[in-house]
């Protein structure tokens, strides 16, 4: 097991307990690492969904649970690759979802493992020749 960020639908997954093999290899990463790391992204995308809900108690509730997570910020190396991936998927007509560049920039700047339910998606970044490690909890 290496060092993760975890993807929206995964960390979403882990909170809700959503999928009993998800639960499993969560527990099994905190036994190792002791807290879940995320994107700055992935905060903003769960913290919009909430919003768009109109959902404030559940967003206040998420943002404080999330002070036990590693947020990776984002900055200047990190817009920089996710402004590439962006340019290289529009170029070659595919498209991903809007925040997924910006996480998967975090994971290969950290040079981390991204957890992923959405591993069709973030391939196209492993095509393009980023070094991009997915895995999948749901298919642990």
């Amino acid at each position: 097991m290496r060092q993760s960020i975890l993807d929206t639908d995964t960390l979403s997954y882990v909170l809700d307990r959503r999928y009993t093999e998800v639960t499993t290899t969560a527990r099994q990463y905190l036994k190792v690492f002791r807290y879940f790391s995320v994107s700055a992204a992935t905060i903003a995308e769960v913290v919009r969904g909430f919003e768009k809900d109109q959902n404030g108690l559940a967003a206040a509730k998420f943002l404080h649970d999330a002070e036990a997570f590693e947020v990776f910020p984002f900055g200047m190396t990190e817009a920089a690759i996710a402004g590439e991936i962006m340019g290289a998927l529009e170029r070659r007509g595919l498209t991903i979802g809007r925040e997924d560049p910006f996480v998967a920039a975090t994971a290969i700047v950290n040079a981390r493992v991204l957890v992923t339910n959405n591993v069709r998606h973030y391939q196209r970044i492993v095509d393009l020749g980023y070094p991009l490690y997915l895995d999948n909890w749901r298919e642990a």
